[in-house]
């Protein structure tokens, strides 16, 4: 009994640490990315505007608002008093990282301004589908509204959010939204 205790023990504490290590691996994925936005993108220029790949020019135009808003002393402030093209491409950044999972997750991880942001945002970029399923459930995390938490509406809103999701086709939409509004995005310093 006891040999067949120490056994499940040690399946049990290798599947335990290979979870970490996955765990890991995925959270020094993230640091180096951001670490490589921040050394690519600390200063837009046009020429990195338009020389940068569509699927990276959104982080990296977010990664730089993310820098200025960092060195501000009131972030949330900063944020409020930027560009309407500059709140959508950062909110855009954030939505489609935190929605890969579900629109409900990106709300359940995400406050005021960001989730105030993200209408003006999608309707910027002409993704209107998105939009509509958007506002369906944003007033349930809303703290200020009277509506009530549905989660019958919230599990419809997730896998109609799930069919029109298309993280690839957003991030060419913001790309194109950044280059149409090329001089708000680029340094001028």
């Amino acid at each position: 009994a006891a040999a067949v205790l120490a056994v499940f023990m040690w399946i049990k504490a290798v599947r335990s640490s290979r979870e970490r290590r996955e765990r890991l691996k995925k959270e020094a994925e993230i640091w180096k990315r951001d670490y490589e936005l921040r050394q690519d993108f600390a200063v837009l220029t046009r020429e990195k505007i338009l020389s940068s790949e569509e699927n990276r020019l959104l982080a990296g135009a977010a990664m730089n608002i993310q820098i200025k808003l960092e060195n501000a002393g009131d972030m949330n402030g900063t944020f409020v008093s930027l560009e309407e093209e500059k709140k959508n491409v950062y909110a855009l950044e954030y939505f489609i990282e935190d929605a890969e999972t579900s629109l409900s997750a990106f709300f359940k991880n995400n406050g005021s301004p960001l989730t105030d942001s993200v209408p003006s945002a999608l309707k910027a970029i002409g993704e209107t589908e998105i939009l509509k399923i958007y506002k369906k459930i944003a007033p349930m995390y809303d703290p200020d509204s009277e509506v009530s938490v549905n989660y019958d509406e919230i599990g419809k809103a997730d896998e109609e959010f799930a069919e029109s999701f298309d993280p690839e086709r957003l991030k060419k939409s913001a790309a194109d939204y950044i280059k149409n509004n090329i001089d708000i995005f680029f340094d001028k310093e």
